[in-house]
């Protein structure tokens, strides 16, 4: 039988061995520095829980078609990778790490829904990652933790696009898709701009018909608005179906099961209503249009109740119905600081 004898020269070179080693790892890690009390601002692409920092920076970089960077909140074991690292946010709760994956050709081949895996003899493979989220319920049930912010979700025909997602009102998980709030943005669009969407998801923007049908294509959605006045009160209206048809059906509209603190003003005055703009009358009202008669574009009737594309004039006006109004609550001659609408899934597919 024959036996190796361990020298000491054997162990100073297996320990000089597994330094080196130690010391290749550690430089990987800090070529990418942390910065701690900021986070990405995103688009967040994916949420991995239970991770810590060196794994939450591995998962980006096993992503190099997706990823750019990561926030990472150590007390809740928190990883966000976000496709953007160009606008940043105070948040003493978060470190972030921006990284640069340009030095590699490893999966080149990998697709964006793709996760790029090393095996132990350094050949790499491409494998389907995790099923992306669809709305912002998903993120929020992945994650109760997770902070409101641009998130990017995968929707039937339209695959990924970026939304806003408020994630403490009401329980969190919504997906916004119109915000008012300073009068920054233009609301009197036409059919296509209202059909692809316009604005700023960080501030004032409408979403996309387009893109708000193929998301509640996906199941059944409440739809909440929330509206203040320059005042500071605050009102919100709640109901818990709501669905927008495609461009064949002019994008009709229908909701039932009203909640709130205000009187309802849409039940009866948008439902099975089509959307109009004005290049594109498709309102009840027999002579003219009520997106020329009153700038907007939105499901109008005869032509409405509450506008929230109106135009925006701050507060108490002699305009009779053209600003932001909601008749029950402030009547048709006060245009509202600021409104959001927003949808949650309550269950899946049709």
């Amino acid at each position: 039988m024959i036996t190796m004898q361990i020298t000491p020269i054997t162990i100073f070179f297996r320990l000089i061995f597994v330094l080196r080693l130690c010391f290749i790892c550690e430089a990987i890690d800090q070529s990418y520095p942390g910065v701690p009390g900021e986070r990405f601002l995103g688009p967040i692409v994916r949420v991995v829980g239970m991770v810590g920092q060196q794994q939450c920076v591995r998962e980006c970089r096993d992503r190099p078609r997706l990823c750019r960077g990561v926030n990472y909140r150590k007390q809740d074991l928190l990883c966000e990778l976000v496709s953007d690292t160009k606008e940043v946010e105070p948040n003493s709760d978060y470190t972030r790490f921006e990284l640069d994956l340009d030095w590699t050709n490893r999966c080149v081949s990998c697709s964006s829904s793709e996760k790029c895996v090393t095996l132990s003899s350094k050949q790499t493979y491409c494998v389907k990652d995790t099923i992306p989220p669809t709305d912002c319920i998903a993120y929020r049930n992945q994650e109760p933790t997770l902070i409101s912010g641009i998130y990017r979700v995968k929707l039937p025909v339209k695959d990924y696009v970026n939304v806003f997602c408020e994630m403490v009102i009401d329980g969190g998980g919504w997906t916004v898709f119109q915000r008012r709030q300073d009068g920054s943005e233009d609301f009197i669009r036409n059919w296509k701009e209202y059909k692809t969407g316009f604005g700023d998801l960080r501030n004032e923007f409408w979403l996309g018909n387009d893109i708000l049908h193929y998301l509640l294509r996906q199941g059944t959605y409440e739809m909440r608005m929330d509206m203040a006045d320059f005042e500071n009160q605050t009102r919100f209206v709640k109901y818990s179906s709501f669905n927008v048809g495609n461009e064949t059906s002019n994008y009709s509209v229908t909701l039932h099961g009203y909640s709130g603190n205000v009187d309802d003003c849409f039940g009866a005055s948008i439902n099975n209503m089509m959307f109009t703009t004005k290049d594109q009358d498709n309102d009840k009202l027999l002579q003219g249009n009520c997106a020329e008669l009153y700038p907007s574009g939105w499901w109008h009737n005869r032509c409405h109740c509450a506008n929230p594309n109106g135009v925006y004039l701050a507060g108490n006006t002699s305009i009779f119905a053209v600003g932001i109004v909601y008749k029950p609550w402030r009547g048709q001659y006060y245009s509202l600081k600021s409104t959001r609408l927003m949808v949650r899934r309550i269950s899946n597919q049709k």
